[in-house]
């Protein structure tokens, strides 16, 4: 754990027992660098005195400090200075105080992947593929475990494409007992068919017996700070060609062209990938379906009467409020919460029209700024007509701020699994051979 402390000298103070040689403390492992708009959580202890109430304050232009609670959020662009100070005072005696830094930079930082292995035998209904295990770890928040499911076509690559579930990404793609889709293999199947790596993305089921259920969104974090897993995976299927396609005519320098589809909460992952995390230049082409579901998570956590409304389908089933209905808000809660704990309960409390610390859902929705700007990047949406959950209008709010314009699409018999239906499973696949280029 880092501790940054500034000692001051010693006095006295009736806001709470003040004794000599006191100090104020940062506590925990403050970020160094963190991306605009983005928010981290400061924590301070005060020594020699009962009092440990501080008041926070951060440098001019460095964006914005919850004075009583520590809850900063960066600016929506780089300030200048970048190096952004932020200060505990003691309220016990305001001659104590601690100060540390952190650089905002325009995207939020990415991790690292280590402790790549090659599992003896790979799980799912698509056979002749190899299934790697790997930690991912990224600043602030706890390591995890991922596999991949790789298959190769018999032909020379093309191209690579990611597939991920749905909620926390705790699941295979093509295996339906194992939180995939009904018509998930034939989604990858004929991707495969059409000369494309294709990387099945799990962060648990069916390799880890079910210890990580809530997969990449298992907190404490927030859903911004945690979508850095699924971020950092695909930067490390973009950047080693060779591990994906051992064939040793496979002389590409990187998996390019490299296109994502996922399902739900999965393409919440994919949002935040190609915006917050900067990678628009890997991604060539990506396909969300049913979402993102965290396009706007101040509205999604917000009661249901007072809620604003999104598009949705014409003619179909689609609810237009943006709030979650109580389950989705469970998810949410998980990503602020450690394993097992069940507390807090952020989002539903919110759901219920109880205050939360004010800024912090918007700072971790994927449109936290109003736009999303992704040059490099083709985007094919599809929703489903008998989908009733929110992801319709929060998915296609995100999309009407995609520039340049995103593509929309409903099928008119899916409901919120896209993948689960003949004709959803194949406008997929065709869609992804069709713009992966």
């Amino acid at each position: 754990m880092g501790l940054l402390a500034l000692a001051g000298c010693g006095g006295s103070s009736s806001g709470g027992n003040f004794q000599q040689q006191s100090s104020v403390t940062i506590t925990g492992s403050p970020p160094s660098a963190i991306g605009v708009g983005a928010n981290w959580q400061y924590t301070a202890s005060v020594s020699g005195t009962t009092n440990q109430l501080v008041t926070w304050t951060v440098s001019s232009g460095g964006g914005t400090i919850d004075a009583s609670s520590g809850l900063y959020i960066a600016p929506l662009t780089i300030p200048s200075p970048a190096k952004v100070t932020i200060t505990a005072t003691s309220q016990a005696n305001p001659s104590q105080s601690a100060s540390t830094s952190v650089t905002v930079q325009g995207t939020d930082p990415i991790g690292t992947v280590s402790a790549v292995t090659t599992l003896p035998s790979c799980s799912g209904n698509l056979q002749g593929a190899t299934c790697f295990q790997m930690t991912v770890s990224c600043p602030g928040i706890a390591d995890i475990t991922a596999y991949l499911k790789v298959n190769n076509p018999n032909a020379a690559p093309v191209g690579t494409v990611l597939f991920g579930v749905g909620t926390g990404g705790s699941g295979l793609y093509d295996d339906p007992n194992a939180g995939g889709f009904m018509m998930g293999s034939t989604v990858v199947q004929n991707v495969l068919t059409g000369s494309f790596n294709t990387v099945q993305v799990s962060f648990g089921a069916p390799f880890d017996n079910g210890t990580q259920p809530n997969g990449w969104l298992q907190g404490p974090g927030g859903v911004r700070r945690l979508a850095c897993r699924y971020a950092t995976l695909a930067d490390w299927v973009y950047n080693h060609p060779q591990k994906i396609n051992s064939n040793p005519n496979n002389t590409a320098t990187n998996s390019a062209p490299m296109c994502a589809t996922a399902n739900s909460g999965g393409s919440g992952a994919i949002a935040y990938a190609v915006f917050e995390y900067g990678l628009d230049p890997e991604f060539a082409m990506i396909e969300p379906t049913s979402g993102p579901p965290m396009t706007r998570i101040d509205q999604g956590c917000s009661p249901c009467n007072s809620n604003v409304q999104g598009p949705v389908c014409a003619g179909s089933m689609n609810q237009a409020n943006l709030c979650y209905e109580s389950a989705d808000a469970g998810v949410i809660d998980e990503a602020y919460q450690s394993a097992g704990t069940g507390t807090p309960t952020l989002c539903t409390s919110a759901l219920n029209g109880n205050s939360t610390p004010a800024g912090l859902f918007l700072s971790d929705s994927i449109l936290y700024n109003g736009n999303i700007s992704l040059p490099h990047t083709t985007v094919k949406m599809l929703f489903g007509d008998l989908d009733t959950s929110n992801a319709v209008p929060q998915g296609m709010v995100w999309g009407q701020s995609v520039s340049p314009n995103a593509a929309f699409q409903c099928i008119a018999d899916a409901g919120h699994p896209i993948p689960d239906v003949t004709d959803g499973a194949m406008q997929i696949a065709s869609d992804i051979q069709q713009n992966c280029h």
